[in-house]
C-alpha cells in the first residue's frame, strides 16, 4: 500500500500553510492577529510553544479565505441539467445531459455549447437565441448533477482517491463518504493512524484554515466547509517520528527523531548545501497548519559556538533558503512552483513509497 506519501505531501502542505498566513516579524509580546503566523526570536527557544489563536479568530480567517477563494463552477460533460422556460410548457426539459461533445441540444435553439460556461452564462446564452422565436424568454437552468467536478482526498482515508462532486457535500460528509479516517492495529489495539492536527484543505492552491482538531475531533460543525470543485483534503500519518529537511541541499531528506536532536545535528546528516544556500537564515516550521510557529536561526553562528543551538521535535521542517532573498514572503514566492511540481509527482507518478 502506497504510505511514503505522507513525508513529501505533509512537508509541501506545511508550506503551503504558510504561503496563507503573514510573514511580519512579530515580537513575542505582539499580538497575533486572524490569518497571521508568529514569527519568534531565537533567544525566546527554551521552551518555545505556540501561541494559539481564539476560536473566534480561526472562524473569522476560515470565512475569509472560504469568500477570498470562492468561485463559480462551470459545466462539463456528463453533467445533468434541467432548463424551464416559464410560460412555454413544452420548452420545459427536466433532465438533460451534457454530450461529449460539451453540447445539449434545446427545442428552437438546436445545439449550444454548453461546457465551459457557467449557469448564468448558459441561461443568458439560451436567453439569446430564444428571443429570436419568444418575447421576453424567462428562462431558468438548474444543475442536477455536477458529474464532471470532483475533489480528492488522500493520506490517511480509508478509501483515498477522487470522488464526483455531484451534490453539495461538506468536507465531514466527505470523509464518510470515504469510509472515514484511518485505522491500525498496535498492540493488539484498534488505534486511529491519522495526525488530524496537521491534516489539511487546499483549494486553488490555497491552504483554508481549518481546526481539524476541532472539527472531527471535538464536533464544532462551524469548521465544516462545503466542498468545492478541485479541493485536496490530506490527512497524515501520525505514526512517525520524523523531521523533515527541505531547501537548498544537495537532497531533501527525512530523518528520525529522537530525542535531544539539535538542529546542528540534524543538518550535519544531509549530503551537503547548495552553493546558494544561506545558513545565516534557517526557518523552522513548527505547531498545528492551523496555527503554525516560524522560527529562524543563524546556523554560522551556531557552528561557530556564538549562538546556542536548537533543539527540533518530531514533525518540525527545516528549510534551508537561497542567499539574497530577505523576507519570508519572497522565499515563499520562490518555493512554492517547487512544491506544487513535487505534488504533481507524488499525485501523478507516487514515486515515493513505503
Amino acid at each position: 500500500m502506497v504510505r511514503r506519501v505522507n513525508f513529501t505531501c505533509h512537508l509541501l502542505l506545511c508550506l503551503l500553510a504558510i504561503s496563507v498566513s503573514s510573514c511580519g516579524t512579530a515580537r513575542k509580546d505582539a499580538a497575533v492577529t486572524p490569518g497571521q503566523m508568529r514569527i519568534a526570536d531565537h533567544e525566546e527557544q527554551a521552551g518555545l510553544e505556540p501561541r494559539y489563536k481564539s476560536v473566534e479568530d480561526q472562524l473569522s480567517a476560515l470565512r475569509e479565505a472560504v469568500i477570498k477563494s470562492s468561485f463559480k463552477a462551470k459545466l462539463g460533460k456528463n453533467d445533468v441539467i434541467s432548463i424551464t422556460v416559464y410560460g412555454e410548457p413544452d420548452l420545459t426539459v427536466a433532465s438533460l445531459p451534457i454530450r461529449p461533445d460539451g453540447q445539449i441540444s434545446f427545442s428552437l435553439v438546436g445545439d449550444i455549447q454548453a461546457e465551459g460556461l457557467s449557469v448564468q452564462e448558459l441561461k443568458d446564452a439560451l436567453t439569446e437565441k430564444l428571443s429570436k422565436f419568444l418575447r421576453e424568454p424567462n428562462v431558468s437552468v438548474i444543475v442536477l448533477q455536477f458529474n464532471s467536478l470532483e475533489y480528492t482526498l488522500n493520506g490517511e482515508i480509508v478509501k483515498p482517491g477522487t470522488y464526483p462532486l455531484v451534490t453539495d457535500v461538506t468536507l465531514v460528509q466527505a470523509i464518510a463518504k470515504a469510509g472515514g479516517l484511518a485505522k491500525g492495529q498496535f498492540h493488539a489495539s484498534i488505534v486511529d493512524v491519522a495526525d488530524i492536527s496537521h491534516a489539511t484543505l487546499v483549494r486553488r492552491g490555497e491552504l483554508l484554515p481549518i481546526d481539524f482538531v476541532r472539527l472531527l475531533h471535538d464536533g464544532d460543525m462551524r469548521f465544516d466547509v462545503k466542498m468545492m470543485p478541485g479541493d485536496y483534503v490530506y490527512i497524515p500519518s501520525g505514526l512517525s517520528n520524523e523531521v523533515y529537511l527541505l531547501g537548498e541541499l544537495v537532497k531533501a531528506d527525512v530523518i528520525p527523531f529522537k530525542d535531544g536532536l539539535s538542529l546542528s545535528a540534524a543538518l550535519a546528516r544531509v549530503t551537503g548545501f547548495t552553493p546558494d544556500a544561506d545558513i545565516t537564515r534557517v526557518h523552522i516550521v513548527r505547531g498545528t497548519l492551523s496555527n503554525p510557529v516560524l522560527t529562524v536561526v543563524n546556523l554560522e553562528m551556531v557552528f561557530a559556538g556564538e549562538q546556542r543551538d536548537f533543539l527540533l521535535k518530531e514533525g518540525d521542517i527545516v528549510y534551508i533558503p537561497p542567499s539574497g532573498l530577505t523576507s519570508w514572503s519572497r522565499i515563499v514566492s520562490k518555493i512554492i512552483p517547487s512544491i506544487q511540481s513535487i505534488q504533481t509527482a507524488i499525485l501523478l507518478g507516487k514515486a515515493v513509497k513505503f
